[in-house]
Parts: structure tokens; sequence; C-alpha cells
């Protein structure tokens, strides 16, 4: 599952290389774009060189997270201009502006905010998501015996952070998730968005992807 990722979920390694060969041009009689209705208009971080044991890698190696800087909104309420936001990674049209990468979102496409060049465990999640630290796979047998073979990765986790909830349909009421922070969740395999940060796991997932409390 490594380096994939679908709109329903996926695996995000602070950045995969992400192709714009197929993005819109913005032609050029064209200088700025403005989002309408719900979208906001997103300047995608430049891809970073990655090193692997303090060597840098060529080119083709490097990596562009799923990050950027809002330039631009159109009706929302969780997101302005100037926010730097972590979003779906399929999500959205890609346009290229001169020689930067950009992209029309939903709203609803933006994952949380996440100060630029700050850790995950530091994002903000929006609306009913919540950010999980998952679980680690044990690696030993119950007699300490290393065990060999590809284990599968547990779906629970502790909850570090949790979003403001969702309106309900036809009202402004906020509904808030029914989780707190600390908490031991379990939650539906292949939902959310996973990132790896250094030896440590973290999936942002909504509401309705958590199966229970575990105690």
């Amino acid at each position: 599952m490594q380096g994939t990722m679908s709109r329903l979920g996926g695996r995000v390694n602070r950045g995969q290389l992400k192709c714009y060969a197929s993005a819109n041009a913005l032609p050029k009689q064209f200088k700025a774009v403005k989002p309408i209705g719900d979208r906001v208009f997103v300047k995608v971080d430049k891809p970073r060189p990655r090193s692997v044991g303090g060597v840098l890698l060529p080119a083709v190696e490097m990596t562009s997270s799923t990050g950027g800087t809002v330039v631009d909104v159109g009706d929302v309420s969780m997101v302005k201009s100037g926010d730097h936001v972590i979003f779906s990674k399929f999500a959205g049209t890609d346009i290229s502006v001169g020689d930067d990468a950009h992209v029309l979102l939903k709203e609803e496409d933006v994952i949380g905010l996440l100060p630029e060049n700050e850790l995950i465990p530091n994002l903000t999640p929006l609306s009913d998501r919540i950010l999980i630290k998952c679980a680690k796979a044990e690696n030993t047998s119950s007699g300490g015996v290393l065990l060999n073979e590809t284990l599968e990765k547990p779906n629970f986790g502790s909850v570090v952070k949790v979003g403001t909830g969702r309106k309900k349909e036809d009202s402004d009421e906020m509904v808030k998730p029914n989780v707190e922070v600390g908490q031991t969740v379990m939650y539906s395999k292949y939902s959310g968005t996973e990132f790896e940060e250094g030896d440590d796991s973290y999936i942002v997932i909504r509401e309705s992807d958590i199966l229970a409390a575990l105690a």
C-alpha cells in the first residue's frame, strides 16, 4: 500500500511524487483564479529533496506533500486565505499558474490545517475528522519469538485531536464528534488518510469510520 492512495483513503509519506504534467495551464491572459461556491484555491508546496542517511536523492526522487497555502476562497467557513492546509491527494483540479502548481478543491477535501514545516501531530483536523496515532504491530509472539511473516497492521489507535464537527442538514447547528482526545478507538480498515512521521504512523478519519472505543 506504500505509495498508493485513493479518494477513499491511502498513505502519504509526508509527501509523495505528485505528477502535474496533466495539470490545466492557466492561459496567460488570466492572472487570477476566483473560487466559486464551496471551493478553495491552493498553491501547492514545492517538492523538497528527500535524503536517506543524509544523502541527497536525485530530482526524480524528490517528493511533494499534499499540502499548500490557500490563495483564495469561495463561500467557505473552515479555511481562509493564508492558511496552510493538507488535502486529499487526488481531490480537486490541478492548475498550473506560471511555474507554480495549484489545486482547486472543495472545502470538504481539505483534511486539516497544518502550519508549514510543522509535524503531523500538530495538524488540526477539520469538520468531523479525527487525528489518530496508530498502534504499532507486534513483531514478537507471546513466547518472545520474533515473527518473520508480514504482520497485518492494527486498525486501532489513540485519538490525538478532534475536529469541531459537522453542521446538521438544513441547520447551522454544529454536531461535535462523539470521541475524546486520549481515547483508544477501533476504525474501519482502508478508511481515511495515513501519514508517516518518523517511526510513527497517523491516520485522519471521519467519525463515521470509528467502530468502537476500546478500554
